[in-house]
């Protein structure tokens, strides 16, 4: 560790996102950055940031909805931010917290008919969200944008493909959005996986000659 953060060869070993690791075939590394963080303080603003957004859609949607949600947004953020920056080595839920934000901002857009004197404040209340956690990110070192925009995209297109507005709700256009959704969404999943897995560089991989040591120096002090 350096500082007791985790050190870039101990996030890799972990799962960080790094493009020519899954262009070799390591897709997991699209899901696992979501459960890993490079400091304290990243972590902690995730927490707060998710709790905020979290509880009110978690008692919406049920609790495996929201789960299945929060970790496809997470994997289409870490696929769009490797399909446009391979060598960039990512970790953090970020990409899944900016996904619940483009869930959010869905929902904000096919009741907007139904929201009445309420849509000053609503508009409000997303430019508030905005600033402040564009502000907070933008603290972080070695900030992912594509992965929070990809992240952002991800949830907004799926919360209009998995919608069940009422019929009386609906707006009149509520069909042909859902079918751009879901093509925009198979465009974004479908170039996404050809890019990184087709045409992105396989290499280099970081050299973690240290971690490659440890299961010899093991042996060794067991002798």
């Amino acid at each position: 560790h350096n500082k007791a953060n985790p050190t870039p060869c101990v996030l890799y070993r972990l799962g960080a996102s790094w493009g020519p690791a899954i262009t070799r075939g390591a897709v997991w590394r699209l899901i696992a950055p979501v459960t890993l963080h490079a400091n304290l303080t990243h972590l902690l603003f995730n927490v707060f940031f998710q709790l905020r957004m979290g509880f009110g859609m978690e008692k919406q949607f049920g609790r495996e909805k929201m789960m299945a949600l929060y970790f496809a947004c997470g994997l289409i953020g870490n696929l769009v931010s490797v399909s446009l920056d391979p060598f960039k080595l990512a970790v953090g839920a970020s990409t899944a917290g900016f996904g619940l934000i483009g869930v959010w901002l869905a929902e904000i857009l096919l009741s907007w008919e139904l929201l009445g004197p309420a849509r000053e404040r609503t508009i409000i209340w997303i430019v508030f969200m905005l600033i402040s956690v564009t502000t907070m990110s933008s603290m972080t070192p070695n900030m992912d944008l594509f992965g929070h925009l990809g992240g952002a995209l991800g949830g907004f297109l799926l919360s209009i493909v998995i919608s069940d507005m009422r019929e009386q709700d609906r707006p009149e256009w509520y069909g042909q959005a859902r079918a751009a959704a879901a093509a925009a969404l198979a465009l974004v999943l479908a170039g996404g996986f050809t890019k990184v897995l087709v045409f992105s560089p396989s290499d280099p991989l970081p050299n973690c000659a240290l971690l490659h040591s440890l299961p010899s120096m093991a042996a060794a002090a067991t002798h």
